[in-house]
């Protein structure tokens, strides 16, 4: 893993990562969202993530902030009990 992506994995909040990685298989510990549901919000803008890539590589690590991931689940909470 690149050194940039680790140190930002160390980065910590209130106890919680402050990023975090898709799962391989099944879901993620914190937010309970699979590899693709991470990857569709933060496609569509409802939480932020990274690409820890060197310059000119295809490939590279992708990290979701956890916190913003968590404040999503939280604004679709108000919304299921506003309605």
């Amino acid at each position: 893993m690149p050194a940039k992506a680790r140190e930002l994995l160390q980065d910590q909040s209130n106890g919680l990562p402050v990023w975090i990685r898709p799962p391989k298989n099944g879901v993620e510990f914190y937010s309970g969202f699979s590899r693709a549901k991470l990857y569709e919000g933060a496609g569509k803008g409802h939480f932020r993530s990274v690409s820890i890539r060197a310059p000119g590589q295809t490939k590279g690590t992708r990290l979701f902030n956890l916190q913003s991931v968590l404040d999503f689940i939280a604004r679709c909470e108000q919304e299921a009990t506003a309605q």
